[in-house]
């Protein structure tokens, strides 16, 4: 029999820092802005939109309840498992993560912060578009879908983004 002295580490990908990196980083291409041009994508913002990436089923249920359509097809594992129906409620108010996250990508030049009106918003930098042209995978296309049926939120305020997702929870 085989004697293992170390315990190999298992990582739950929505938590791996590279994955977190390419949804951040697309959430930032994508949604930093409101369609009018008004800086939107604050820390709060960042964590629900993040939040509504990895959870696609609830995605599709708060743009039902701002009463706008979507073309999003939810695959098999994104619907019926436990993980989907009964989804965290922590990591909507983890922002410790969130700002450490964010810290290293200002600091490897992919994100840009902009102070306006006594509130800090993120941007994709010019390095961070480069870097994010470079990738291409099915799950990061997956992320780029799922970031474009976030765009009918952008305007939405942090607060009613939260009345909307609270209830939908069904998880501790």
């Amino acid at each position: 029999m085989i004697k293992v002295k170390s315990k190999i580490p298992f990582v739950i990908p929505e938590h791996d820092i590279n994955l977190r990196v390419i949804r951040f980083l697309y959430i930032a291409e994508k949604l930093s802005y409101t369609q009018k041009g008004k800086l939107v994508l604050n820390i709060d913002k960042f964590i629900i939109y993040d939040f509504l990436v990895k959870h696609p089923y609830l995605l599709k249920e708060v743009v039902k309840l701002k009463n706008k359509k979507i073309d999003l097809k939810l695959f098999q594992e994104e619907v019926g498992s436990v993980a989907t129906l009964y989804p965290s409620k922590s990591s909507l108010l983890d922002n410790n993560s969130a700002k450490v996250l964010i810290k290293l990508m200002v600091s490897q030049d992919l994100l840009k912060t902009i102070q306006y009106k006594n509130e800090l918003f993120f941007v994709i930098s010019d390095h961070g578009k480069e870097y994010a042209k470079t990738l291409e995978t099915d799950y990061i296309n997956r992320i780029k879908q799922l970031c474009d049926s976030l765009l009918v939120l952008r305007s939405t305020s942090t607060n009613g983004l939260k009345k909307m997702i609270n209830p939908l929870i069904k998880g501790v």
